[in-house]
């Protein structure tokens, strides 16, 4: 009887561990691969303006054929291409999505002291333009969907595999389109995507985890003074020259009001929990009751990245008028990069602005909207406390953060789709966040990208894998 019993409680402890646990990759091979395909992806030139996805979508297609794994490529115009392609669960919870941009920015060659095409990897460092932006995404969630295949994981969910056309030009041609055309093949509860990260020192060691679960949206404006123009020895009260600055100053020193929402509160805290003294003394102040003017530039004396995430912020990035110098214009116009939080109101905000600049003769027209206004995703999830597990489980003591993107990704269009978003990609040094992004000699370190293919299989299968 008690040697039944033994068997018996053996029987059920075994069935509380997730099946998929016996079924782990080959951890080498499979972080090689993932790189060879990662160097594969940054030698096809995607680049915007014409972006021609085309050829990362097939590149990636050929490999799922091979592996037997159903992929359809969808195109929003000739060679605008998006590739999806799922691994089947047996349906009992709905559906997680894994995606990544095919698209990079344009490059300037000249600057570059590497081929930006060539995925050159040196020191253990690979230089390429994608390789941090976002073809590491892209390759890392790929790996995972292959090795769900392969090792026949058991799942409750369906995972979707998404790689994407047009993120950088705003997803009109990419997740826009899905969204509208063809919902059902992206259709999911959660979804991971980029902008999340995690933070290392120069030995290679973990200092943080961020998941990104809510970003600030673009809201820009060009601005136009008409006025008369004339000879430069002869000052005119309506010169556009003149009337668009006192404009544009108007908005360069205007402050909006800081606010906090979950993402950013929960972010501080645990900035306030984790850091030094001092450092924790200005965050622990901004998250008080009555927080001061002093406080928050305190808090933008840390970072001016603090202190775009703590308001909708406004950026004048360009200004045009005239042509000689002893002429006055007849109009000057200037462009103002305006990042609102996600629940800034578009109509509230551009009536504002027009009563900051209290210029009659200055017209505001507001760019194409790409990125909706959007909740973000919630700290209590199923899907955010599967990255808390997971990072608890593999890099103990380790902080994680929920943190608020200061830019703009698909993730936006995805929660205001109604699926709850998180984002999450390869890891990048603390003395350089950026890593060149949209810049020259973009990079990402080859230890903490395939560290990254690693944490994603795991937070997987915390989401979507049978228990």
């Amino acid at each position: 009887m008690l040697g039944a019993m033994r068997f018996l409680v053996a029987c059920l402890c075994f069935a509380l561990v997730p099946a998929t646990r016996a079924t782990e990759p080959d951890w080498p091979a499979a972080k090689q691969e993932a790189l060879e395909i990662l160097v594969d992806l940054v030698r096809l030139d995607t680049s915007q303006p014409e972006g021609n996805e085309i050829r990362a979508a097939r590149y990636l297609k050929e490999h799922l054929d091979a592996e037997g794994i159903r992929a359809e490529i969808f195109e929003s115009e000739p060679g605008r291409a998006s590739l999806v392609a799922r691994v089947k669960g047996n349906g009992t919870k709905r559906p997680l999505l894994l995606l990544g941009h095919l698209d990079v920015v344009a490059v300037e060659r000249d600057e570059w002291s590497f081929d930006p095409f060539s995925g050159e990897i040196k020191d253990g460092i690979l230089y390429a333009r994608g390789a941090s932006d976002d073809k590491g995404v892209v390759a890392g969630s790929f790996q995972v969907l292959l090795e769900l295949h392969r090792n026949r994981t058991p799942l409750d969910r369906d995972v979707i595999f998404l790689g994407v056309a047009d993120e950088e030009a705003g997803g009109v041609l990419g997740i826009t389109y899905l969204l509208d055309k063809h919902r059902e093949a992206i259709d999911a509860e959660f979804a991971i995507n980029e902008a999340g990260k995690g933070v290392f020192e120069r030995n290679l060691q973990y200092t943080r985890f961020e998941i990104q679960t809510a970003e600030k949206t673009p809201r820009r404006i060009n601005l136009k003074a008409s006025g008369t123009s004339g000879h430069g020895s002869i000052p005119l009260k309506d010169n556009p020259v003149g009337v668009l600055a006192r404009a544009v100053g108007r908005l360069f020193d205007h402050e909006m009001p800081p606010r906090l929402n979950e993402t950013t509160r929960e972010y501080f805290k645990r900035l306030a929990e984790t850091s030094e003294p001092e450092r924790a003394a200005v965050f622990a102040a901004i998250l008080s009751e009555n927080p001061t003017e002093e406080d928050y530039e305190r808090l933008r004396d840390l970072s001016p990245v603090y202190h775009s995430m703590v308001r909708t912020s406004i950026v004048p990035t360009i200004l045009q008028g005239g042509y000689l110098k002893n002429v006055i214009p007849s109009e000057a116009r200037a462009t103002v990069d305006i990042r609102a939080l996600p629940d800034e109101d578009p109509e509230r905000l551009f009536s504002l602005l027009k009563q900051i600049m209290n210029e009659s003769a200055v017209d505001l027209v507001p760019h194409p909207q790409t990125r909706p206004s959007h909740e973000p995703s919630g700290l209590d999830s199923e899907a955010f406390q599967a990255f808390e597990a997971v990072f608890e489980r593999l890099y103990p003591g380790t902080p994680v953060l929920p943190t608020m993107s200061t830019g703009a990704t698909d993730s936006a269009q995805l929660r205001d789709a109604g699926i709850l978003t998180y984002g999450f990609g390869p890891a990048r040094p603390e003395w350089d966040l950026s890593s060149g992004i949209h810049g020259k000699d973009e990079y990402l370190y080859v230890t903490p990208f395939q560290d990254y293919v690693e944490i994603l299989w795991n937070v997987v299968l915390e989401i979507a894998g049978s228990k």
